[in-house]
């Protein structure tokens, strides 16, 4: 798990390793996946739609694929779930607004980690809350983010007794760490 992209995911609050490292195989090279949708439906977290009669037509919303990924499904519902319970706030609220109005909400926080995990892979960033990927955001509140963050992180890879493998130079969250502080130059002690 550390010597994939995958190991970005695991700076996402309420995401474990196991959590990280499951989505991660099961969705394999992040560069040859079809679109994000394509991906939803494989997971089998999305209902299917039938429409009949054109534009204007009836519309009836189906259960969710019975033919589907069941190994993915099982870890993104899990990791909305644990979203829902002790992820960032805005994915908490989104949960809690979700399941207040009736709708499945592992279900709809499940699509929305999908698409922050495809983006986080593919970027090689850990997660930032909406109001510091802003453009006008001044470096010392992204420092400061990075800062609080980091001992949660460290304690993540520390736990499994990873965090030398983590961290290393030639990994990609080592990578991160000696870009973060040199760009932001703060320190992330090990």
């Amino acid at each position: 798990m550390a010597q994939t992209q995958g190991a970005f995911l695991t700076s996402v609050r309420g995401i474990g390793i196991v959590l990280a490292g499951g989505v991660t195989a099961e969705i394999g090279n992040p560069y040859e996946q079809k679109p994000l949708n394509n991906l939803v439906s494989y997971s089998g977290i999305i209902p299917r739609v039938v429409q009949t009669g054109g534009p204007q037509g009836e519309t009836y919303t189906g259960s969710v694929a019975k033919r589907s990924n069941r190994i993915l499904k099982d870890y993104v519902v899990q990791s909305a779930s644990h979203l829902g319970l002790h992820g960032p706030d805005d994915l908490m609220a989104d949960y809690k607004r979700r399941d207040g109005a009736g709708q499945h909400a592992d279900f709809g926080i499940a699509r929305r980690y999908l698409r922050m995990a495809m983006c986080l892979i593919r970027t090689s960033q850990t997660y930032l809350p909406r109001h510091l990927r802003q453009p006008g955001v001044k470096l010392q509140e992204r420092a400061g983010y990075y800062l609080m963050t980091w001992p949660y992180l460290r304690d993540k890879w520390q736990k499994l007794g990873a965090l030398e493998a983590a961290f290393a130079k030639d990994r990609p969250l080592g990578q991160w760490r000696n870009m973060i502080q040199d760009l932001y130059e703060i320190k992330l002690k090990l």
